[in-house]
């Protein structure tokens, strides 16, 4: 009773409806400026990472001391979904996942106290790091180079670093700035000569170099005491005293020593046309608006380019706002285009004061969708922007069918303001329960937990907001301007619009009646005709004639190249070899595009090109990130780049591999991604060998690797007996061994930015791996024994990373697919009915497939149960509308002949199945039950007022035939630019309006034909058991 009073107030009112549409449109303007514009919504997993550093410790020693000690504490917390750990050398790794929605605060403390009940790990391990990993997204990435030194470089890039950040930029992170560092370099002799050890040096520089606070004078006034001893500086450790001789001679450290400012010498560099560089890699938080980030970057670099030496390159790359910017145009232009194509349909069926107020609920709902998306905390990007252009039909639907009605009764003789009333409210009960179909449909897609879930969240929470506001203006709004845009009964429309209902109206009650009474007549057969179809388009996918790609990435602009040569390869190697691999990247250019291809390449070295937490360091790792002009812009496309590179790169002696792998947007995870677990990591190792040798027997595979790499070689030490009777222990042996080849930090302290570490070394050159055999070691008394006298050795072949989930040992076997050639489905199909379980029993392991097929399972089975619950939705909702358990099967017997049209369509347009394909056939359901419900609900009317049940089947189809055409058509065409789009950016997301366009294209023409023979074949049931 309220909801009509509220409606009779809305339409009488003088300006009620112009308030309430001018506070919707308000509300969009207000979000316009406030929403973030990005390309994907914010995807990413809630983690927890705990990194404890261990100097000089092999990844076995890490797995089984560090790595082994944290991941029963930390597996267990509540909302953990797993736990991944990376053992490396000198470090380990534990990355704890938690499920959607988990309090992340809480999880932080969690995981904090766990490892905080940790009294196992080893005594010389640096302390736990625990953090919170917080996701960033990328802006732009700036690349310093030149003739300059490292300390200039640095310098220059925190000075960069410093002012993005004093303007709002969230994060910037430096590559290539490596660790500062004082050197102490210490002669072996010198050190025999006055009977020291490195780590007496330490010691010495440990205690001397301190700032201490002593205490507070009193008296007639107070004074702070500080004893101030810290250097700052290389030199200023040289008056450090070390030892005083009996004749007063004071040796000072600048007496035996080397002191200078140096780096970490183990840290990665960067590199670019062979000279060093530093990358800054500027990023926003997922919360910023990524235009607006990126305006203020590139104001900052433009202002700071004029300041700069010029012999000091800086180069821009990587710009996403560009990216971005031209994504959201071409939707916006495909969303013009439906627009258009949608007035037009209106215009075309309606009159024009009409369909003039009709067409003003678009921007009226559209402004109003956007205030409710800013306050969900939604952002403008390809899935959202996709999913208000395929609502541009169904908004309009609830408004025809209102302004329809109330058009039909004032031609029957009411006043205007009555009828825009009586229109309102005869269709309140059917609008709102089709909308309410519609929402049980696409609701369900929320219950995707997965990554593909935080993708298409946004297409659900925008259409539930659109369906909202649509029922808002239609009952609310338009009503009001309805009453001033009704024709009088004596009013002469248009010529056009005369002629245009004259022919239509001669097509409805001819040649379309005669259809629909011959489909009836011949029900039976009709309805067999058209499960025929469907059979025959499932039978396309049995058949192979319509693939199925889970998520089809967008094109990639970026390629990683990683090298690797044989553990222990000096860097100088390979840094020839990333200066090769330069070498080939240009020639390659220069072949397939005249040298216009590639934007910018940055080298890494010492370092592989990996995501966070998987990447390895060493002097043998190298790799390169290249930048390609965007794919719109070039002809060769980036598989055809990257074959064209591989053929011209030359492989250097001792090369172990060479990778090119593009970066997909998207799920995480590789198409092929074999996961091996359980057994040694010998047998893991070996296992993996031979899955990659049965990899590449496929063709359309390539870049097959494993993420189980061998480390440097090892030399095995234990203590014999004759040494542990001279007091040597595993420990003191270490710890000699250590300092001998890494050096002792002696101390870390503060200046100005960073943290700088103190190092006591041999200087360099002075020992090598010959070095470890000739080495001698101090006894608990003094006295100084070869290594070789207290200790066996013996050498063995580790590994430099090992991985772990949820407690076992993994390693993944990873190659890249050639979609033209193979398909994923097809390999892991052929590997799982051919060699790989002989091989996983063999070496005792167990394998199961992984990376996108893992994340496939899971969208496809919450899928099922999304569909399941959405279907029950659907039919709890009619049965309630129609008051009947039987009526509401036939109304939803609609939605399986919708999958007939989209096969089809993704057959003639060339496209394979995707995810989003499947996601769109659930949202698909509820818009085709709309145009069923509009025949049922007639034909209905039709019986209960006493009509023969044949006539009022035929009929009731030829009665609604222009409303179910008029809401189908503005549908089709909302989204009917898009699906023509040749961007090869918006290919992944074509799928979706493919499926809605040929879907509803031929589900409108079946349900004029299915729907009133299912009823027929009812009313034929019903006479039977009567």
């Amino acid at each position: 009773m309220w909801l009509k009073d509220l409606i009779g107030l809305f339409v009488r009112h003088r300006n009620a409806s112009n308030l309430l549409m001018v506070l919707m449109l308000t509300a969009g303007i207000v979000a316009i400026g406030r929403l973030n514009t990005q390309f994907f919504p914010n995807i990413g997993i809630d983690i927890v990472s705990v990194t404890v550093a261990w100097p000089g410790a092999t990844a076995e020693d890490v797995e089984a001391n560090i790595v082994a000690a944290i991941e029963p504490e930390v597996r267990f917390i509540d909302n953990v979904d797993r736990v991944v750990s990376f053992a490396v050398e000198g470090s380990g790794s534990v990355v704890i996942e938690f499920e959607a929605e988990a309090d992340m605060q809480s999880a932080l403390s969690d995981v904090e106290a766990a490892v905080g009940r940790i009294t196992t790990l080893p005594e010389d391990s640096e302390r736990p790091l625990v953090r919170r990993i917080v996701r960033y997204d990328t802006i732009s990435r700036i690349v310093l180079s030149g003739p300059f030194s490292e300390a200039s470089l640095k310098a220059t890039a925190k000075r960069i670093r410093d002012g993005l950040l004093a303007r709002g930029i969230d994060q910037v992170t430096l590559f290539g700035a490596r660790d500062e560092e004082i050197w102490v370099e210490v002669d072996p002799a010198t050190l025999r000569r006055l009977d020291l050890t490195l780590g007496d040096i330490a010691g010495r520089i440990r205690a001397s170099s301190q700032n201490l606070p002593s205490g507070t004078l009193k008296g007639r006034f107070e004074a702070q005491i500080r004893s101030l001893g810290l250097p700052t500086d290389a030199m200023g450790y040289g008056d450090i005293e070390i030892r005083s001789l009996d004749n007063g001679r004071k040796i000072y450290l600048r007496d035996i020593a080397e002191l200078s400012d140096s780096f970490d010498d183990r840290q990665p560099i960067g590199r670019r046309h062979g000279h060093p560089s530093v990358s800054l890699h500027v990023q926003r938080a997922t919360t910023a608006d990524a235009l607006e980030q990126a305006r203020i970057v590139n104001d900052y670099v433009a202002e700071l380019k004029p300041t700069l030496s010029r012999d000091l390159v800086l180069e821009h790359y990587d710009i996403q706002a560009s990216f971005i910017r031209d994504r959201i145009n071409l939707l916006l232009r495909n969303g013009l285009g439906g627009l258009v194509l949608v007035l037009g349909v209106l215009f075309l069926f309606l009159s024009g004061r009409l369909a003039f107020w009709v067409a003003a609920g678009i921007p009226v709902a559209m402004m109003a969708t956007l205030g409710v998306m800013m306050l969900s905390g939604q952002s403008i990007n390809m899935v959202s922007l996709f999913a208000l252009i395929m609502t541009l039909g169904i908004i309009v639907d609830d408004a025809i069918v209102v302004g329809e009605h109330a058009a039909t009764r004032r031609s029957q003789g009411l006043g205007a303001i009555e009828a825009a009333e009586a229109g309102a409210l005869r269709m309140l009960a059917p609008v709102t329960s089709a909308s309410l179909t519609t929402i049980a449909a696409f609701l369900p897609i929320l219950l995707i937990s997965s990554i593909i879930g935080q993708v298409v969240k946004a297409i659900p929470l925008v259409v539930v907001a659109v369906l909202i506001a649509s029922l808002v203006e239609c009952f609310l709004v338009l009503p009001g301007h309805l009453r001033h845009a009704l024709l009088r009964p004596d009013e002469q429309a248009s010529r056009f619009r005369t002629w245009f209902d004259g022919h239509f109206g001669r097509f409805r009650d001819g040649p379309f009646r005669r259809f629909v009474t011959f489909c009836v007549r011949w029900r039976y057969l009709s309805v067999a005709a058209a499960l025929a179809l469907l059979v025959v388009s499932g039978g396309m996918i049995a058949g192979g004639r319509l693939g199925f790609h889970f998520f089809p990435s967008p094109e990639a602009d970026t390629i990683f190249a990683n090298i690797e040569f044989m553990p222990g390869t000096p860097r100088q190697e390979t840094a020839r070899m990333l200066d090769g691999l330069g070498q080939a990247l240009r020639r390659a250019d220069t072949k397939l595009g005249g040298g216009d291809l590639v934007q910018m390449s940055f080298g890494k070295l010492g370092i592989s090109q990996s995501p966070a937490f998987q990447s390895v360091r060493g002097d043998h790792l190298g790799g390169l990130h290249v930048e390609l002009v965007p794919a719109d812009r070039r002809d060769a496309r980036t598989t055809e780049f990257v074959e064209a590179w591989r053929n011209e790169i030359e492989l250097m002696p001792g090369i172990d591999r060479v990778s090119l792998s593009e970066f997909r947007h998207g799920p995480p995870g590789r198409e092929i991604d074999v996961r091996l677990s359980g057994g040694s990591t010998a047998a893991l190792k070996a296992a993996a060998r031979e899955t990659q040798a049965l990899l590449a027997r496929f063709d359309g595979l390539s870049d097959i690797e494993d993420d189980l790499p061998y480390g440097k070689r090892e030399f095995i030490l234990e203590v014999t007996p004759r040494g542990r009777a001279l007091g040597f222990t595993v420990e003191s042996v270490g710890r000699q061994v250590r300092d001998t080849f890494e050096g002792r930090i002696a101390k870390r302290f503060a200046r100005v930015d960073e943290e700088v570490a103190v190092r006591v070394r041999f200087p360099r050159g002075t020992v090598d791996g010959g070095a470890l055999r000739d080495l001698y070691l101090r006894g608990p008394d003094g006295a100084e024994v070869a290594l070789s006298q207290v200790v066996t050795i013996r050498e063995d072949q580790g590994f430099s990373r090992i991985r772990r989930e949820d407690g076992r040992r993994q390693v993944s076997v990873v190659g890249e697919v050639d979609e033209n050639t193979t398909s994923a489905a097809a390999v892991l199909t052929a590997l799982a009915n051919g060699e790989l379980p002989a091989i996983a029993r063999r070496h005792g392991v167990e394998y199961e497939f992984k990376g996108r097929t893992e994340e496939q399972a899971r969208t496809m089975e919450e899928m099922r149960l999304g569909a399941m619950i959405g279907l029950a939705a659907i039919y709890i909702i009619l049965a309630w509308v129609f008051a009947s358990y039987s009526r509401p099967f036939v109304v939803m017997a609609i939605i399986p002949f919708g999958l007939i049209g989209a096969i089809f369509g993704h057959w003639v347009m060339g496209y394979d199945l995707t995810i989003l394909s499947l996601i769109a056939l659930l949202g698909l359901a509820g818009v085709l039950v709309n145009d069923s419900i509009i025949l049922v609900s007639t034909i209905d009317e039709r019986i209960a007022a006493g009509e023969p049940a044949f006539e009022a089947i035929v009929d009731g189809a030829r009665d609604r035939l222009r409303a179910v055409l008029l809401t189908s058509l503005t549908t089709i065409g909302g989204l009917l630019p898009l699906m023509f789009e040749t961007s090869l950016q918006a290919r992944f997301i074509i799928p979706m309006a493919v499926t809605i366009v040929f879907g509803l294209a031929v589900a409108t023409l079946l349900v004029l034909i299915v729907v009133p023979s299912l009823l027929a074949i009812q009313e034929d049931l019903k006479r039977g058991f009567n």
